[in-house]
């Protein structure tokens, strides 16, 4: 069952509104835990707004849509929302130490052999490259953390940006994917194996289609944003190559440290650079899959591409109008929004992009993997049944779902210029 939260003027919704820092993982002081929690979300249409990156300080605040229900809501649906009176909290409240959750399935790893150089940083930080050269590098060893590694004996911690950029065996055109393992450990106690009152810091993986190492350029192209405390998780994305290298980028944020979490540690390990996969996977998913995994590319089509992201725009427009009425403490089933997510996790993805195309397309898949990751705590309290529906994750959603759709909409826009229709 799902809970509405509704305790705090709506004004307070400014506050959870992440705001990323991108920075080597530090220690750091920070204020008190904020313990009000919110009211009523304001109900107008957000349409468009700026993709947040880790060097801005002015993230708009989410406004929740109107858009109209599913219709397509299992009848068997049991799971509601029920508002709750509010309730102050003590002003000492400690955080538990967060229950690892499983992410969605991740798309399968690149085909084909690994295009980078020293993958999992066996060898030391080169060719991987940083704004500030190697001094933003270090690494555990299998020695002295084993848990902190993923395989072999060592893994990268402590980096903001870091790069590499991929000049052999890449064609203009190709769709390739970018992929790799990264965990998160942050906690105010010194247990290494749990996440106490962890701070909000977060990883994603990019490609960058003509070489460069910028994350603001239209050519990069990301996965959303992930925070797996404690548990290995394998984050990729697609894209189309403009130019005969590509970059892959890892970047790490620090969004908030209200917990004063003095440990804040990132690792990422085992990182790959292939063609995506070419073949679409065989058979399709029983009607009650409770795993939906992204697929294999199927090849491109023009209006098939511009079906597929009109879809996907209708499929994360409606999960923010639920989003929005649930956080408002009307009823909602749980049901109806996974189907949502499970949509968008299963929509189509393409090979054999042309070169005139590949933008459209790169903004395509930055819109659906950004809303997997960004509403995957919603997808995980489901999953466990329901329950309370906080200001931060309803904040960390919302956002997500209007930095996609400020992507999705003028790809749409360009791929009916293109077809003309």
């Amino acid at each position: 069952m799902f809970v509405g939260c509704q305790e705090a003027p709506a004004a307070e919704v400014a506050e959870a509104t992440i705001q990323p820092t991108e920075a080597a993982v530090a220690t750091a002081t920070a204020a008190p835990i904020n313990t009000t929690a919110p009211t009523n979300a304001p109900t107008e249409t957000a349409t468009a707004m700026a993709t947040a990156e880790p060097t801005e300080t002015n993230t708009p605040t989410p406004e929740p849509s109107e858009t109209p229900t599913r219709t397509s809501v299992p009848p068997t649906a049991t799971n509601t929302a029920t508002a709750v009176p509010p309730t102050e909290a003590p002003a000492t409240a400690t955080t538990a130490p967060p229950a690892p959750v499983s992410a969605p399935p991740p798309a399968p790893a690149p085909a084909g052999p690994n295009l980078l150089s020293n993958p999992g940083f066996e060898n030391g930080y080169q060719p991987w490259e940083s704004p500030n050269g190697n001094t933003q590098f270090s690494f555990h060893t299998a020695d002295s953390q084993p848990n902190f590694i993923h395989s072999g004996q060592r893994s990268l911690k402590g980096a903001g940006r870091i790069w590499q950029r991929v000049f052999s065996n890449i064609s203009a055109g190709t769709t390739y994917r970018a992929g790799g393992w990264f965990k998160v450990w942050s906690s105010t106690q010194e247990d290494r194996t749990v996440s106490v009152n962890p701070a909000d810091i977060r990883g994603r993986i990019c490609l960058n289609t003509f070489g460069d190492d910028a994350i603001d350029l239209p050519t990069t192209i990301c996965s959303g944003w992930v925070r797996p405390l404690d548990v290995w998780q394998f984050i990729s994305v697609d894209a189309v190559a403009t130019n005969d290298r590509v970059t892959v980028i890892l970047q790490v944020a620090l969004f908030n440290n209200d917990n004063n979490a003095i440990h804040r540690e990132t690792l990422w390990d085992d990182i790959t650079l292939g063609l995506a996969p070419s073949a679409a996977t065989a058979t399709p998913a029983p009607v009650a899959a409770a795993n939906p995994v992204r697929p294999n590319p199927v090849p491109f089509s023009p209006t098939a591409l511009r079906d597929s992201m009109t879809s996907v725009r209708w499929t994360i427009e409606q999960a923010g109008g639920l989003l929005d009425r649930l956080y408002n403490g009307e009823n909602q089933t749980c049901a109806e929004f996974q189907g949502y997510y499970d949509d968008a996790i299963r929509s189509a993805t393409y090979s054999g992009v042309p070169d005139d195309w590949a933008g459209i397309y790169n903004d395509y898949i930055f819109a659906v993997e950004n809303f997997i990751a960004t509403n995957e705590s919603i997808n995980a309290l489901c999953d466990g049944g329901g329950g309370g529906l906080s200001q931060l994750n309803y904040g960390a959603a919302r956002s997500g779902i209007n930095d996609s759709l400020n992507r999705l909409i003028p790809a749409i826009e360009a791929a009916n210029a293109k077809i003309g229709g």
